[in-house]
């Protein structure tokens, strides 16, 4: 492994939200970016309710040129703090600070559904955004809707399935998550730390089409899956470790998307990535507003911004990392490499053929039991 290839001062962070960096800045440190500081002096810069809207984000946000037309456009001060911690945290800053600390969150919307029911989000009128524009299937996606409510907007999402290094496999070598089991992968297959992404790829792999649904049997199955996959992981590591590991040679394959591939590919490094014929599982974020702002309008407003296509077209291609975007004219914006190289070159088909076998990440009920798996596994 290489860390000082120039190539590669960058990084992809881990849209698990579980574990963070940035994607241009990490291998020659190796380090990520720092955790949000809830100390009194940041609390007490709070700007005025109304010229500002306070957000807390997921990296991307930050970068240049990202909000300018924001701010000049409405006069309204985006007062920003990028985060780098969990989604559960992330809510659970917004519910614990005074009214208005964190006006706007982005969390993975698999969080929302609980966020809803603990009144942390406010409720939110779909007649205010762009839905319309919305690939389907992102414009009704389950876990932000609650009785015919909206209390949440998808702005960025990708998948999980195999990034493979394309010199070594080809497409239909990788076309199911057999080949991560194949005995002349041994020790060359890395995996992310976060067991929601690759036990939802296992149970796909499975065949639960519902792959966080699962009964006892069913999960008895998939710890069968999970001990059976063991000897084949050569890295279980942060997101620093296996993408520095794979931009190095040391690993072939991985349980990952566009998120991971699309930079790297983009970086001319050899990975591309496809979702295998079991299917594979989403990731996303998700912004909504606090239920106790003072701010809700200035909020509104910053939703409608980054919901836009304006927005949606440099976040998709972001430094921190690439990702697919729901708003279809942001996909039009897109040079056509770039609009191949995240799957939103058929934009029409997109619902029908793309999205067709992925399934929602989510939270399963029974948490705790997948997380002690995954330690197991790890530990094994």
């Amino acid at each position: 492994m290489n860390n000082d290839n120039p190539k590669y001062k960058n990084v992809l962070i881990n849209p698990n939200s579980q574990l963070g960096g940035t994607r241009r800045k990490f291998i020659a440190h190796g380090a990520a970016i720092g955790v949000v500081s809830l100390s009194a002096p940041f609390i007490s810069k709070i700007a005025s309710a109304s010229t500002s809207v306070n957000v807390l984000a997921f990296g991307g946000y930050e970068e240049p040129g990202m909000l300018t037309e924001f701010e000049e456009k409405t006069g309204i001060t985006v007062n920003l703090k990028i985060h780098d911690g969990s989604d559960e945290e992330m809510i659970a800053l917004m519910e614990t600070s005074s009214p208005g600390t964190f006006d706007v969150i982005t969390p993975t919307s698999a969080y929302i559904p609980k966020a809803i029911e603990d009144g942390i989000i406010a409720e939110l009128n779909p007649a205010d955004f762009p839905l319309d524009d919305y690939f389907d299937i992102i414009a009704k996606w389950p876990p932000v809707w609650k009785t015919g409510k909206l209390y949440a907007i998808v702005n960025r999402f990708g998948y999980y399935g195999i990034t493979y290094n394309h010199k070594k496999f080809s497409e239909s070598d990788v076309s199911s998550y057999d080949i991560l089991f194949d005995p002349s992968v041994k020790g060359r297959v890395a995996l992310f730390d976060w067991f929601l992404p690759n036990m939802g790829c296992l149970s796909k792999y499975n065949g639960n089409p519902n792959p966080y649904d699962l009964d006892a049997a069913a999960f008895s199955d998939l710890n069968d899956t999970l001990t059976k996959l063991r000897p084949q992981v050569g890295l279980v590591g942060n997101t620093s470790q296996v993408i520095q590991a794979m931009a190095g040679g040391s690993y072939d394959l991985a349980i990952a998307g566009e998120w991971v591939q699309a930079g790297m590919y983009d970086d001319g490094l050899p990975f591309k990535a496809l979702v295998p014929e079991q299917g594979g599982v989403t990731w996303d974020q998700a912004v909504c507003v606090s239920a106790t702002t003072p701010n809700k309008e200035n909020a509104v407003k910053f939703l409608q911004y980054v919901t836009g296509p304006a927005f949606q077209s440099k976040l998709a291609i972001a430094k921190t990392y690439y990702s697919m975007v729901p708003n279809k004219k942001a996909a039009v914006m897109l040079p056509n490499d770039k609009r191949e190289l995240l799957n939103l070159s058929n934009i029409e088909k997109f619902d029908e053929i793309f999205m067709s076998n992925l399934s929602p990440r989510k939270s399963p009920d029974n948490r705790d039991e997948w997380m002690a798996s995954w330690e197991q596994f790890k530990n094994a």
